[in-house]
């Protein structure tokens, strides 16, 4: 389900729900520009975080998995 708009990462920080890591979607352009400038990006469920590391092993956001199937569509 990639696209070429959009890419996978996890958020690895814990958060205030101390709820399960996901992978959640992000736009690559906002990947690239925080890989070069470090600054935040924001997944389509809403959700910013400085990401760090691939979000391969970790199960996709609920969220952003449904926006997702709804763009597509």
């Amino acid at each position: 389900m990639d696209s070429p708009e959009s890419d996978t990462l996890v958020d690895e920080r814990p958060s205030d729900g101390g709820h399960d890591r996901f992978s959640h979607y992000v736009d690559k352009v906002q990947l690239t520009r925080s890989a070069v400038t470090g600054k935040a990006v924001i997944a389509l469920c809403g959700k910013r975080w400085v990401p760090t590391r691939e979000g391969e092993r970790y199960p996709v956001c609920p969220a952003c998995r449904e926006i997702y199937a709804g763009l597509r569509s």
